[in-house]
């Protein structure tokens, strides 16, 4: 310490190398909480107690976007599969809890650590020892929020095709591998890492894993029935629910900016600073996300709608492309950043769709699209004199093309272990469960009968009272005869031996006939 170097040299112009020393040793061991085990005495515990506790207020903002990507998602889809991606979501939260907390945390920060791996602490349990164990909790609770991030994105890519079970071993594998890439930009010894490409707040090992997984899974499954042969309306795949579309995003938008600022691992010394800058870089990416997903709507449109999914996928694209990048920009840069972002989502998303890739919320572009711009906005436009960073200069600053190239570098990285390994998951598990080598889709697919109806409904028992009225009451029939002969016929297979549901049918056309009689008679007093 301090104190040591000057007892060791009683000479006056020792302090200026002494002073320098220590500095050095500060900035190389304390730049991340995680990184300065030994910095402070074990009983002077309350700076590490103030970083914390910003970590564990981030970890709980960050996960409120499990409730926002569960509207979004929900309001996506057709009805008939909301219960079913929110409890997907859920799903997400309890199997990669568990499997981060066996396995994922010792690969991603595990000492000790190698270029490719931890090596240590299987499972992530602290001990006994007051500030190490602190460390170690404070930090995995903070990563957990980022490892359920980035397996709920397939979540919406998947939408209203894949088997539940099927989500549920990939919840319990995805965050396996998407540990690696956690170690590989994010931890000390991670090859990416000590190459020097930079990635502040898991553009490549969130966003682009998670996008790049959803469109394995999604050419795996195939479009939903009749999304692009013609043989259902276009209209049927509408969203059912802009309001929750909406709503979801404003949760999003809410959580991403604890995602964002909490990666600065703290509020002591330097790091409050990184925290603000990184909220208004968020807010100011999202501004220029903004503006462009309108004009980009307004076109598209030929000036006259503003559709909501334009605008919600905008935002979410400026948000992802800011997330590497957020700490390392001058706030006015995020302008443009987002704008762009916005751009490569709604414009990747088109391209999809064009192609004949069925992605009901727009994830592929949004996430994997945006989070590889915003990778390489950081080799453009990161400043290495902003406060409280270490990143090279981007090549707008004058560095040359040194930290672009390692930002591909870990853009290329992350997308071909994605493809590895998602790959190789869907096409054993699928040929698994379907006992054709020939046929993977079948095994990963819900039925026929199972999409028609609605997995609310068979994985889950929840009554769709639009869809099952629409499907068992038509205007030619008489809704008084639900349990005569055409009424069995009408009520889906699973529900035709369920009085509760039987009933719920049956009081739902027998009030839609009344209401008729009513209107019929020119009263339009129900009572």
């Amino acid at each position: 310490d301090f104190a040591t170097l000057l007892q060791s040299n009683n000479d006056p112009t020792s302090y200026c190398q002494a002073w320098e020393e220590c500095a050095k040793y500060y900035q190389d061991n304390n730049r991340y909480l995680y990184e300065a085990p030994t910095l402070r005495p074990e009983g002077e515990s309350r700076g590490y107690a103030d970083d914390a506790t910003w970590i564990l207020t981030s970890s709980f903002v960050i996960f409120t976007m499990q409730s926002g990507f569960g509207m979004l998602e929900a309001g996506s889809c057709s009805p008939g599969f909301e219960v079913n991606i929110l409890m997907k979501n859920i799903i997400d939260v309890v199997f990669t809890a568990l499997m981060y907390y066996l396995v994922g945390y010792g690969i991603s920060f595990g000492e000790p650590s190698t270029p490719f791996m931890g090596k240590g602490c299987f499972p992530a349990d602290g001990g006994y020892d007051e500030v190490p164990s602190g460390l170690r909790y404070s930090q995995y609770v903070f990563q957990l929020s980022f490892a359920a991030t980035s397996t709920t994105i397939v979540s919406g890519a998947v939408a209203m095709r894949l088997k539940f079970f099927v989500y549920v071993l990939y919840s319990l594998i995805a965050v396996i591998f998407y540990a690696f890439v956690a170690h590989w930009t994010f931890a000390k010894g991670g090859f990416l890492k000590d190459m020097g490409a930079y990635d502040f707040a898991g553009g490549a090992s969130v966003h682009v894993f998670g996008g790049i997984n959803g469109l394995i899974a999604t050419l795996f499954l195939g479009p939903r029935t009749g999304r692009f042969d013609g043989t259902k309306p276009i209209k049927d795949f509408f969203p059912s629910s802009p309001v929750s579309q909406c709503l979801g995003l404003f949760c999003l938008w809410w959580g991403w900016i604890g995602f964002n600022c909490g990666s600065s691992f703290g509020i002591t010394n330097d790091r409050w600073v990184v925290a603000i800058r990184c909220a208004v870089t968020t807010i100011n990416s999202t501004v220029g996300g903004g503006i462009v997903s309108l004009i980009y709507s307004l076109w598209r449109t030929k000036g006259k709608l503003i559709i909501p999914e334009h605008v919600i996928n905008g935002i979410l694209g400026s948000l992802v492309a800011i997330t590497p990048a957020c700490a390392s920009v001058n706030t006015y840069e995020a302008y443009p950043i987002g704008g762009i972002g916005a751009l490569v989502g709604l414009g990747i998303n088109t391209f999809v769709c064009h192609l004949r890739i069925d992605d009901p919320v727009g994830a592929i572009g949004v996430h994997a699209g945006a989070g590889t711009w915003g990778l390489l906005a950081v080799g453009l436009f990161a400043d290495s004199q902003l406060p409280g960073v270490e990143v090279m200069d981007g090549l707008f600053r004058g560095g040359g093309f040194e930290l672009l190239w390692l930002q591909v570098e870990a853009i290329l990285v992350t997308m071909l272990w994605a493809i590895m390994w998602s790959t190789s998951f869907f096409y054993i598990v699928g040929i698994i469960l379907s006992r054709d080598w020939r046929d993977p889709r079948k095994g990963l697919r819900v039925t026929r009968e199972e999409e028609e109806q609605g997995a609310d409904l068979y994985f889950h028992g929840v009554i769709n009272y639009d869809k099952l009225y629409t499907d068992s009451c038509d205007d030619d029939d008489d809704p008084t005869d639900m349990f005569g002969e055409n009424g069995d016929d009408r009520i889906p297979h699973r529900t035709s031996k369920s009085e509760l549901y039987e009933r719920s049918i049956f009081h739902r056309c027998r009030f839609e006939h009344l209401t008729e009689n009513v209107q019929e008679q020119g009263d339009a007093n129900l009572d």
